[in-house]
């Protein structure tokens, strides 16, 4: 290992390759912090056994609860979302919506009208 990639690290340190990085998501169940290699498709908690759907970064909506205003994740495509803290059911409205795929792709915006 290079000087440079674990200077300040603590002993033992050892930097991930990127065959093994991992994501986190917590349990749809008991709300348990779950660690998984990255591209998986399903995890089982092992706490409760729940077997929780991975959902990437591009799969998932955020919007704040309507009640208590926790911020909320949702899969794309759900019409609402139930608040884990306080069960309150929030809509997802059109400003919470997925955006078109030309946005999703990083296409830019048309040019603005010049003003004459």
């Amino acid at each position: 290992m290079d000087s440079h990639q674990t200077e300040g690290a603590p002993q033992g340190w050892r930097p991930t390759h990127p065959h093994s990085q991992m994501g986190q998501m917590v349990c749809g169940s008991c709300r348990r912090l779950l660690s998984y290699p990255l591209g998986a498709r399903y995890i089982k908690c092992s706490s409760c056994q729940t077997v929780n759907l991975v959902l990437e970064e591009h799969q998932v909506g955020q919007v704040k609860c309507g009640n208590c205003s926790v911020l909320l994740m949702y899969p794309y495509g759900a019409p609402a979302v139930r608040c884990s803290s306080c069960n309150f059911v929030t809509e997802i409205g059109v400003h919470n919506q997925r955006p078109p795929l030309s946005v999703q792709q990083g296409q830019p915006p048309p040019p603005p009208t010049p003003i004459q």
